[in-house]
Parts: C-alpha cells; structure tokens; sequence
C-alpha cells in the first residue's frame, strides 16, 4: 500500500468513526451539531474522492474533474460495483450543495444523513481495502 493511500485511508477512518459518533444520538442533539455533520459529510466525500483518484492515477487513468465522473469511470472500468458508484456520486452530490451552498441546507436531509454515510463510506473503505489486498490483474491490459 502506498503511503499517499495509507495516509487517505486514515482520514477516511477517523471521519467514519467520528460521524458514527452521533449515529446514537437524537435529531435534537444531532440539530446541535449540525455544522460539525455537515463537515464531515464534505471531509467524507472529499476523501473517497481522493483516494479514487489514487486508484485511477496507478491505473494510468486520465484524471477526471469530478467526483460523477471519479466514481462514474470506477465503475464503467468495472472495478467498482455500480451500486456504490452511485450511492457516492448521490453523496457527493450533497456535499456540493453543503460546500456551494446552491440551495438552502435541509437540516432533516443532513442529519437524517448520519447513518446511510457511515456505512457507505465503509463500504467504499472495504472495497479500497480490498482492491488494494487483490492482484494487480483487476485493471485492464
């Protein structure tokens, strides 16, 4: 594993593991806090995005310019399943509209968010763990 990944990898774990942390609470607690979820949905999604864009760099990938298209290309290569292509291109999706603020914030939206995000972004860190434990065979050539 390289040490860019490995290092990725570890942002990518301790925003799980601190989003996780309000997956027990209320949605008034959650309201509380609700600038501290909304900041880790964006590290979370950042994060999956580069740590993808590792994966199409060691492929020889031409790099894409946005997280559609990082999951998107994954997932067209087929080492991605589709499924969790497009549940991160969703997410990504509200972390535009939290970093852009395009429209207004829907609180319920973000902290109904809480959990569905702590178990995509594991799963997308199992897929990366195990494409980075499998054969370097999964890439086309």
């Amino acid at each position: 594993m390289t040490e860019v990944l490995e290092r990725k990898l570890g942002f990518l774990n301790r925003y799980i593991t601190d989003l996780g942390a309000y997956a027990g609470q209320d949605e008034a607690a959650r309201l509380r806090e609700h600038y501290t979820i909304e900041r880790l949905l964006q590290l979370l999604c950042e994060s999956a995005a580069d740590i993808a864009l590792q994966f199409l760099k060691q492929d020889e990938e031409t790099l894409p310019a946005s997280y559609r298209e990082i999951f998107g290309r994954l997932a067209a290569k087929g080492s991605m399943p589709e499924p969790l292509a497009k549940e991160l291109i969703a997410a990504c999706g509200m972390r535009n509209v939290l970093t852009h603020l395009y429209d207004e914030i829907d609180l319920g939206r973000v902290t109904a968010a809480v959990e569905p995000a702590v178990r995509l972004y594991t799963a997308f860190r199992d897929w990366s763990l195990n494409r980075l434990a499998g054969p370097k065979s999964n890439t086309p050539g």
